[in-house]
């Protein structure tokens, strides 16, 4: 995607916004003004004119908060400039234009937009970037709010699916994201489940206590509080609903030192090895796959439909059926 069809897309969310707007005064005043007039009307009358406002009203509110998010990403000239001169100052590359694609685990999960992203390489090679992702007609592989930041660090081998979330994000209630299947939580010791839940795929428990060990676990709460942590083939996701590049210096400290507390502790996780794959011959690479590759059932975490999506389904067939009651009894 460019930059034009960025620019687009703020254009058509604003009129649409607006649009809303008109429509929902319209929408209220009206159904207001015909249940405060002297026309008798049938319960089913009211029940319907209600119903259709209420969608409205929704539809309003959905196409403001995208409105808003979306135009909130938009830096000015001077904020771009800022930016610039801070990754050159600092090593890094900087990409101010919208990508579509980018981090190849996520791309079964829907349209990924990589808004902007800043880049560093480390002096042992390993790679970082902190970017401001969007998220457009995710899948129920998807477990991520449609917009928000990650700080994405690369590994040198692939490991299991495991995602750790924060349970101090209360706004999940109202999220529509995919959420990992109960089966596969994980309690882990001390302090850890107070601040973060864990998953990881059935039979790898084991695993998931040599990957997150007590040093693991208290870099994930003294640096990573509020961010959900996700390891997924050969990257360390760590993730949050709001945006990560910023002109603010004091974030930037913290957003740097949070990636070089979990930089430091991958290490470990490079020399683990998943014992459940297939090994048919190594003479011919003389390399063994079980050093590199991890077993199907470890590759992925079984998903479903979050809570605020079945409430979100069930009012929707609600005013659905509240209409029809209204049209034909």
């Amino acid at each position: 995607m460019s930059g034009v069809g960025s620019r687009v897309r703020r254009a058509v969310l604003r009129i649409g916004a607006a649009v809303g707007a008109l429509a929902t005064f319209t929408m209220v005043f009206g159904t207001v003004r015909a249940l405060s007039g002297g026309a008798q009307r049938s319960p089913e009358q009211v029940i319907g004119m209600v119903t259709v406002g209420v969608l409205v009203v929704i539809a309003f509110c959905v196409l403001l908060w995208a409105a808003v998010r979306t135009s909130g990403r938009r830096l000015s000239p001077r904020q771009q400039w800022a930016l610039s001169r801070f990754a050159s100052d600092n090593a890094l590359v900087y990409a101010p234009e919208p990508v579509v694609g980018g981090l190849t685990p996520w791309q079964r999960r829907g349209r990924l937009v990589v808004d902007r992203a800043m880049r560093s390489t480390t002096p042992a090679g390993r790679t970082i970037e902190w970017a401001d992702y969007e998220l457009r007609r995710a899948t129920s592989a998807s477990t991520h709010t449609q917009f928000g930041g990650w700080i994405a660090i690369g590994l040198r081998r692939r490991l299991p699916h495991i995602v750790v979330r924060a349970t101090e994000r209360g706004a999940r209630m109202l999220s529509t994201a995919a959420v990992p299947d109960d089966s596969q939580r994980m309690s882990l010791e001390g302090d850890f489940d107070r601040h973060f839940t864990l998953y990881c795929p059935s039979g790898y428990e084991r695993d998931a206590l040599y990957l997150f060990t007590p040093d693991v676990m208290a870099t994930a709460i003294d640096d990573g509080g509020g961010w959900d942590i996700e390891i997924v083939d050969d990257v360390l996701l760590l993730v949050r609903p709001r945006d990560v590049i910023t002109t603010d210096p004091e974030e930037w400290v913290r957003l740097v030192r949070t990636a070089n507390a979990f930089a430091g502790q991958v290490e470990q996780w490079e020399r683990w090895r998943d014992d459940r794959v297939m090994v048919v011959s190594t003479a011919v690479t003389g390399l063994d796959p079980r050093d590199t590759a991890v077993a199907r059932r470890g590759r992925r975490l079984r998903t479903r439909w979050s809570p605020a999506t079945w409430v979100w389904i069930a009012f929707a067939v609600l005013m659905v059926a509240t209409i029809v009651a209204g049209r034909y009894l």
